[in-house]
């Protein structure tokens, strides 16, 4: 049984749906603001791999990278290790929309949290600490291990 009955990822899907309204106030869908999330974190990143990263058809990417480009978020230079590839780079306009959105999230969670009082706060900030990193180290390590041996079809990774 499921002790948390996922309410962490149902807060932080409320988070993400209000922040959401930004890039929609942009004109951004959630597929072109995935996209573009990926080029911002990958500069210089090739459409197969933009097409592999969204789990996207070589279409339907190109057709997010072409709004994104009509939008003045992202620029299409030229490899200069092979002429006929095109890289993808964010531009300052793609950086702005991430500090906007990072701001509403922090907006969104400070609102969600004011009514805790501050030693509540405290031990909440405390144990979430606890989680993160147990969380980040797993899926540095391809994900927890016990968790994977479980999976129908799994094989063991080799260590």
């Amino acid at each position: 049984m499921d002790p948390t009955r996922r309410q962490i990822t149902k807060i932080a899907r409320n988070a993400a749906h209000f922040a959401q309204s930004l890039a929609r106030d942009k004109g951004l869908g959630p597929g072109e603001y995935e996209a573009l999330h990926a080029i911002r974190k990958h500069p210089g990143i090739r459409p197969a791999e933009l097409c592999e990263q969204l789990s996207l058809e070589k279409t339907a990417a190109a057709h997010l990278v072409r709004n994104l480009e009509q939008k003045g978020l992202i620029v299409k230079k030229t490899d200069p290790a092979d002429t006929r590839r095109r890289l993808y780079y964010p531009t300052p306009a793609a950086d702005s929309l991430k500090d906007s959105r990072a701001s509403l999230e922090v907006s969104y969670y400070s609102w969600l949290t004011e009514i805790l009082s501050e030693r509540d706060l405290s031990e909440f900030i405390r144990i979430l600490d606890i989680l993160y990193r147990r969380s980040k180290e797993a899926r540095k390590a391809g994900g927890p291990a016990e968790l994977l041996d479980q999976l129908p079809g799994h094989t063991e990774r080799d260590d």
